[in-house]
């Protein structure tokens, strides 16, 4: 269990530079332009958005999109100010990238985390220099009451807030203020707050840093390794990737994981582990059962593509966990989950009821 508290960021004041770490230049500005562009790619928002801020901060006519900029629009700039999002490419026109991705600055560590106990002991030493005061986010937050013991049990009690922190519509700054001011329990506010800050913060560490992200080689050595030693192991069965996207197995625990993704575009988080582990368990090879959970996301999740995406899906094989005993076929040391387990743990007609 984390030994450090979040609740105490509510008494922290904001630092001296919000921009610090944020922002990097990456090429002059058009000396003949006259306006500043900001393309809001990641953070869809006029509200509380620091790279908006930030542009502001080059001039007073500053222009605003979320599509990709037009000629006429570049041809006026004289800066372009573009959201940094580590699952984006850099785009040519960019003259400055900002990245407001986090409550840390993804450049406030300085190289990839191996674990959510190594990030956490290390961003308890840094919340003060990077923390940002920012007004509150107006979201429901009724789900926070009893979130501790119930978030990986019914989606009753879960945010929902990961599409709207993906597309940008909501920011993370403006969430975890209003978390810390509602006055909910405190279990539930720490116990959100590890996964909107820590866990997330965590994966964005991982694809900043990692450019192998979106493959199999960025699994920590002995992930690897017990994955090759049990790559013959017998899988019985194997479904084709048309019969998982139908939910066309025989296990009826994971079919009902993915008809949520095919309903609603989302997956609760614990059934997403399950889910996860048993396209594993079922395809011919490692590889293949990676592309499958990628292009699965890709193709039906409202949040694919984001970095918590990423590392939940290697998460399944490895990715910030440790080995676990006893050995077992085709996983070696890497943790399995089981359906009935499952089924135990997460109320399925919660999910079933969100499905009609």
């Amino acid at each position: 269990m984390p030994t450090h508290r979040l609740l105490p960021l509510s008494r922290l004041r904001a630092s001296g530079d919000p921009y610090a770490l944020r922002v990097t230049q990456v090429r002059e500005g058009n000396a003949r332009g006259g306006m500043v562009l900001y393309h809001a790619r990641a953070a869809r928002r006029t509200r509380n958005n620091l790279a908006l801020d930030f542009a502001r901060t080059l001039g007073k006519n500053v222009i605003v999109t979320d599509g990709e900029p037009t000629h006429a629009q570049l041809a006026r700039a004289r800066y372009v100010v573009v959201d940094e999002f580590p699952t984006l490419p850099t785009p040519d026109y960019a003259t400055h990238l900002f990245d407001g991705n986090g409550i840390l600055p993804m450049r406030a560590m300085e190289k990839e985390q191996y674990s959510a106990r190594f990030f956490r002991d290390r961003a308890f030493r840094l919340f003060e220099q990077f923390w940002i005061g920012m007004p509150t986010a107006r979201v429901d937050l009724a789900f926070l009451d009893g979130y501790a013991r119930l978030h990986n049990r019914t989606p009753k009690h879960t945010s929902g807030f990961s599409v709207a922190l993906h597309t940008g519509e909501l920011g993370i700054h403006e969430l975890v203020a209003a978390v810390l001011r509602s006055g909910a329990p405190e279990e539930d506010v720490e116990a959100f707050l590890e996964q909107a800050i820590i866990r997330r913060e965590l994966s964005f560490n991982l694809c900043h840093y990692n450019p192998r992200y979106d493959s199999l080689d960025a699994l920590p050595a002995w992930a690897r390794k017990t994955l090759d030693e049990h790559r013959s192991d017998r899988r019985k069965p194997v479904y084709t990737y048309d019969e998982l996207e139908r939910a066309a197995t025989h296990d009826e625990v994971w079919n009902l994981a993915q008809r949520q993704l095919l309903v609603t575009g989302t997956m609760h988080g614990y059934l997403r582990m399950l889910w996860g582990k048993k396209i594993i368990e079922w395809s011919a090879t490692p590889e293949e059962a990676h592309r499958t959970m990628v292009r699965l996301h890709d193709v039906h999740a409202l949040d694919g593509r984001d970095p918590n995406t990423h590392a939940g899906i290697l998460w399944c094989f490895g990715k910030h966990d440790r080995p676990w005993a006893p050995e077992r076929p085709i996983f070696g040391t890497i943790r399995w989950m089981s359906s009935e387990q499952t089924a135990r743990k997460v109320l399925l007609r919660d999910i079933e009821a969100l499905l009609h």
